[in-house]
């Protein structure tokens, strides 16, 4: 790839993140932007959510915090898991499979958020 179309392509990955940091049109979206985990996370938690058909793996603290091991701190990811939970961006459900594991999947909210969001990237580049 020689340096303009590399150039080209870093800008729209620049755009795309400045545009997901707009706190007026994605409020939720901009709480996961605040760090590299954080969007990690949320990308993550979108991929299970809709790839549900074609992957065995539940969404749960545990399933993130090894995923994301190489980013933060086990403590740091259920912290902001629980933080996340709490101001409604996340939601969860008891699992079929264990009552006592916890699902975690985006609130409708952060879903037409992150979708708002790709339609907007999509427009822009």
């Amino acid at each position: 790839m020689n340096n303009e179309k590399l150039l080209e392509e870093l800008n729209k990955q620049i755009l795309q993140f400045e545009i997901a940091g707009n706190k007026k049109q994605f409020v939720r979206l901009s709480h996961f932007r605040r760090s590299v985990y954080g969007i990690r996370i949320c990308f993550e938690i979108m991929r299970l959510f809709l790839d549900q058909k074609n992957t065995n793996t539940e969404c749960t603290k545990e399933y993130l915090t090894k995923k994301m091991a190489d980013l933060a701190s086990r403590a740091t990811i259920i912290n902001f898991l629980n933080d996340e939970i709490s101001c409604g961006s996340l939601i969860t459900e008891v699992s079929l499979n264990d009552k006592r594991v916890k699902i975690i999947k985006p609130s409708s909210e952060l879903l037409e958020e992150f979708k708002a969001w790709l339609d907007c990237a999509e427009k822009a580049a």
